[in-house]
């Protein structure tokens, strides 16, 4: 009766629960003793100098003992060797793993990841925190920054590294050549972070943007400089504040002396083919577009002032018939 008893007692579901449940402890600690001997070890190689070889140990620990609380410093080690070796995609996937798997980690790695992407953009400060010399380049393709910037973003969308990213976005699709996308990405920060310590500086990437294709037409498209001239009085009147503003006064007045300087090409070459019509009409547009030369004592002034004369002339016989 007593062994029968026994049996059904180490049969029960219970008891075989509890059986388990104490097995995985055990090898959980066994797991746990074994990742922090790895780990050790690492750290040792490190203090030796064998830095790769500390790599093997590390990357052990991250994949085979995920579960093991080790598993986390392994990955902030990984991270810092794959910055110390240039391998910067990898640094990037080790944080990413803290984000995603370790809990624990989230705000630390968050922070580490975006950093890393504002120092692989140039965008970040330049000192390190790891050994000062690397084996890698330190630049990566800007398409693969845009893949890590979208990757912040998701990780933490409304965290300030999240939002920031945004931002830093922007410029890394601009710098992959897909400048549309900068643009429309510069807007919606503008928009969605009114108040947001970037939102000027979004706002003058929008027009500096243009104003860079513009310089890059050699100022021979109309349309372009126009276009360049509008966005960079739309940032002047809503950031009149913006320590940007200084800056974009003067690309302002680069494109304005353009389009002078074009127009007044345009009433010379009329003038001298003998049409004093086609040519007052650029005069009168210089009157109505730059007032400030009707202040200036010259030629210029005096043929403007005809210009204008004469259409005052005509328009009033007009109105007599």
């Amino acid at each position: 009766m007593v062994t029968s008893r026994l049996v059904c007692l180490f049969c029960s579901p219970s008891f075989l629960g509890l059986l388990f449940f104490g097995v995985g402890l055990t090898l959980q600690g066994v797991e746990d003793e074994t990742a922090v001997k790895l780990y050790q070890r690492g750290m040792k190689l490190i203090a030796d100098g064998e830095v790769e070889e500390a790599l093997d140990r590390f990357t052990t620990v991250a994949n085979k003992y995920r579960r093991s609380e080790t598993c986390g410093v392994a990955l902030w080690e990984l991270y810092r060797i794959h910055e110390y070796l240039g391998d910067n995609e990898a640094a990037f996937e080790a944080l990413n793993r803290l984000v995603t798997e370790q809990p624990g980690h989230f705000a630390k790695a968050h922070v580490a990841q975006f950093q890393l992407t504002k120092r692989l953009l140039g965008a970040g400060k330049n000192e390190r925190r790891t050994l000062e010399v690397q084996s890698k380049s330190n630049t990566l393709p800007p398409e693969v920054l845009v893949a890590m910037l979208q990757n912040v973003i998701k990780n933490g969308p409304q965290t300030e590294e999240g939002i920031q990213a945004h931002y830093y976005l922007a410029l890394a699709q601009e710098k992959a050549g897909d400048k549309k996308e900068a643009i429309s990405t510069h807007e919606d920060f503008a928009e969605n972070y009114p108040k947001h310590e970037l939102a000027d500086d979004a706002g003058y990437q929008v027009a500096y943007i243009a104003y860079k294709d513009w310089k890059a037409m050699c100022g021979d498209s109309p349309h372009q400089r126009n276009a360049t001239a509008v966005s960079l009085a739309w940032f002047l009147a809503r950031y009149p504040e913006s320590d940007k503003a200084a800056l974009a006064r003067s690309c302002l007045v680069e494109v304005r002396t353009a389009e002078q300087r074009e127009l007044m090409s345009l009433a010379s070459y009329y003038e001298q083919r003998g049409d004093t019509k086609a040519a007052q009409v650029y005069y009168q547009q210089m009157a109505l577009k730059f007032p400030q030369l009707m202040e200036q004592e010259g030629v210029l002034k005096e043929k403007i002032l005809k210009a204008l004369d004469e259409t005052t002339q005509t328009e009033r016989v007009g109105a007599t018939r």
